[in-house]
């Protein structure tokens, strides 16, 4: 029978130090390249859903290209306020975002298209609501509002990714 450790309080005190030592760098150490490159990458991707479907009112008519594209499949994800999960998209629209699979039936393509329309972020894309044209602050504060949304998501995911791994990390050590 192996015998479980016992630590003092001490040595309990100790590690948790550590531990958070070892946070704090990793923490400090996440380069801000790494969201402006992200957030240059979304940038384009969002400028490029925006001219695709001349921002956002020919949805309907160019909507297998945004969805049969995993960039701008991403991008539409995120014109929901609050963003809506590949998942939950699939889910909440009953569908399956294959390209083959839309590109073969409308009807689950308009579904997807409504479930997204429903939730659209109606502070970054004002313009949408009132069947209008956007006007150039408009445009650039909702492509610049995006791109940031996005790179923040990607770069919260890899902080989260990096601490689990500096906690698996610790209890390997121990």
């Amino acid at each position: 029978m192996i015998v479980p450790p016992r630590w003092t309080e001490e040595e309990l005190r100790a590690e948790r130090d550590r531990a958070q030592e070892l946070f704090r760098q990793e923490r400090i150490q996440e380069p801000l390249e790494d969201y402006l490159e992200a957030f240059d990458e979304y940038q384009g991707t969002v400028e490029e859903l925006l001219e695709t479907t001349i921002d956002l009112s020919r949805l309907d008519d160019n909507a297998i290209s945004v969805l049969a594209n995993p960039a701008l499949l991403e991008v539409f994800r995120y014109l929901a306020g609050p963003p809506i999960s590949k998942d939950d998209l699939k889910i909440v629209s009953d569908a399956v975002l294959s390209p083959g699979r839309l590109k073969n039936n409308p009807e689950m393509v308009r579904r997807v298209i409504e479930v997204v329309r429903v939730g659209l972020d109606r502070r970054r894309f004002p313009w949408v609501a009132e069947s209008r044209e956007p006007t150039e602050p408009e445009r650039s504060s909702a492509v610049l509002a995006s791109a940031a949304l996005m790179a923040t998501s990607r770069v919260g995911r890899h902080a989260e990714t990096s601490a689990k791994c500096v906690k698996r990390a610790w209890y390997v050590r121990r």
